[in-house]
């Protein structure tokens, strides 16, 4: 579970893990469809258009999915639910959202453009299942949509590839509310004005000293700067140039404070090295690494080879298409099945759609949309009337 990739040198700006990932499986997606499009003769312009109209509407699609499934426990009693729904910094995208987002926003702009929406959706579909298969390499590197318990009552292990997940981590988190492992102390806090307590995660226990001090220490810097400016009488251009970044510096080290807050709690409690002094970060690090989560199926790993196997069948039944709009209508089909089955194994979704999670039922509901898709498509020709051969244009045109 590495949720940053890396951190950019000198701004300090994490990387998040998720989002390369999505932006890796959108960028190659797009790649790989435009060539299929010059092999198929149909306009790779066309499937660059829709690409960035798909990333678009996909986002914004996925984001609202998530919002609206998890309004009530997440959003509606946050001081601003509307600040909350629009940050997007810490995840919260379901891949349903941005799938139908992302089509309804393809289906328009191929109606405008009045090129073959059947064509070109035959072209796009083994790409939505290719970026599916980065969508969850992110969610593994996040540590979100994991499966249950490979492990018997006993402890003994179901199956041999097992995954366990870092203390505080989501997966964590859950086995912890569930009473399926127990923790000491130390690990476990309650930040004021907030009743729930909660394991600290191994992320924040081993942030660099630099990213949860480095700001607190430039604003106590600032502050001494601005005291010592005054005492001698020194330009007030300057001394009001530096209040200026002193409002900034106060925001992000408040920000740092609240971020880091669990971790100045948890080193309060005194030192099981030595109990005359508190504990130090470094200890907690090495406690909470003995407090991992239990084994547990690795859920986002069959949601990978799902999407790429997916993505293959599509492939293959494109280029062996008599006609339009069938491949399409498998994506419609097939994905629905294998994601209802997925969704047993994973135990991050409530099942509060009519004993389904959410996810479980939107697949009935495609699933169904791709039958009556099929039957549509019989009564069609086989080929899509606009669907004209492509001619890229001459030397001399571009000119």
């Amino acid at each position: 579970m590495h949720p940053e990739l890396f951190t950019i040198p000198f701004i300090d700006w994490p990387v998040k893990s998720y989002g390369a990932m999505l932006t890796l499986g959108f960028l190659t997606g797009v790649w790989l469809s435009m060539k299929r499009a010059e092999r198929l003769k149909a306009d790779p312009d066309v499937i660059l258009n829709i690409g960035f109209i798909c990333l678009i509407c996909g986002v914004i699609g996925a984001r609202i999915f998530y919002v609206a499934h998890y309004w009530e426990s997440s959003f509606a009693h946050q001081p601003n639910p509307l600040m909350a729904a629009l940050n997007c910094t810490s995840g919260g995208l379901e891949y349903y959202g941005g799938l139908i987002g992302a089509i309804v926003g393809a289906v328009v702009y191929m109606a405008i453009a009045k090129v073959s929406i059947r064509m070109y959706l035959d072209i796009l579909a083994p790409a939505a299942a290719w970026g599916l298969a980065f969508g969850r390499m992110g969610c593994l590197l996040n540590g979100c949509c994991w499966g249950g318990l490979c492990v018997d009552p006993h402890g003994h292990e179901v199956v041999p590839w097992g995954i366990s997940f870092p203390h505080g981590s989501a997966a964590h988190v859950r086995q912890w509310e569930n009473r399926q492992l127990t923790l000491p102390a130390e690990l476990i806090v309650s930040v004021p004005n907030n009743v729930v307590s909660f394991p600290i995660a191994q992320s924040t226990i081993d942030a660099p000293l630099e990213r949860r001090e480095g700001p607190i220490v430039r604003l106590r810097n600032l502050e001494q700067s601005i005291s010592d400016l005054e005492a001698v009488g020194a330009d007030p251009e300057r001394i009001e140039s530096l209040k200026k970044r002193l409002k900034i510096a106060t925001e992000m080290a408040e920000s740092k404070r609240r971020d880091y807050l669990p971790l100045y709690l948890a080193m309060q409690y005194p030192s099981r090295e030595d109990p005359s002094r508190t504990i130090t970060a470094t200890e907690l690090s090495e406690l909470a690494q003995k407090y991992r989560s239990k084994l547990v199926h690795p859920a986002q790993v069959y949601g990978i080879i799902n999407a790429f196997l997916l993505s293959w069948v599509l492939l293959e039944l494109l280029y062996r298409r008599r006609r339009h709009g069938v491949v399409f209508a498998a994506l419609c089909l097939i994905y629905p099945v294998t994601r209802i089955i997925l969704e047993y194994v994973r135990v991050d979704n409530p099942h509060d759609s009519v004993g389904l999670t959410i996810s479980q039922a939107f697949s009935v509901g495609i699933f169904l949309f791709g039958l009556l898709l099929i039957l549509w498509l019989r009564r069609m020709p086989l080929r899509s009337p606009r669907a004209i051969p492509f001619v890229p244009p001459s030397d001399d045109e571009k000119e």
